[in-house]
């Protein structure tokens, strides 16, 4: 599957958005529109500044996830027209960036998110 990049944001807490077009052909004349968001969040210290965190789960947290955690979201709409593909994906960039943009780039974010993840790889 081809991937090309169509946007990136650099977002009020430093890190950098990357908006994907995976869309792709399934018949003659129709695809699958798919848009894909990518984050990639260097695992430092510094992430956790509003969040109490010992030396000892900092280094925990290294060692479960690596130096870096991907936050990613995707979303698809089968049998979409190909004369209507470029439309639906710009709605779903708009309404990515209106909706769940606006939490991504909170400052808060990057550390709530590589908790979650270490979370959900200790269970």
């Amino acid at each position: 599957m081809e991937q090309r990049i169509v946007k990136t944001i650099e977002l009020e807490n430093g890190h950098i958005l990357v908006i994907s077009d995976l869309s792709r052909k399934i018949s003659e004349n129709a695809c699958v529109v798919v848009m894909k968001v990518n984050m990639e969040i260097k695992i430092v210290k510094e992430l956790f500044s509003d969040i109490p965190l010992s030396d000892f789960k900092f280094q925990d947290i290294l060692g479960v996830l690596g130096d870096k955690a991907v936050y990613e979201y995707k979303v698809e709409r089968n049998f979409i027209m190909d004369h209507e593909k470029d439309g639906v994906f710009d709605n779903i960039v708009e309404t990515y960036i209106k909706n769940t943009g606006q939490y991504v780039s909170k400052p808060g974010f990057p550390g709530k998110f590589v908790l979650k993840e270490y979370k959900n790889r200790i269970k």
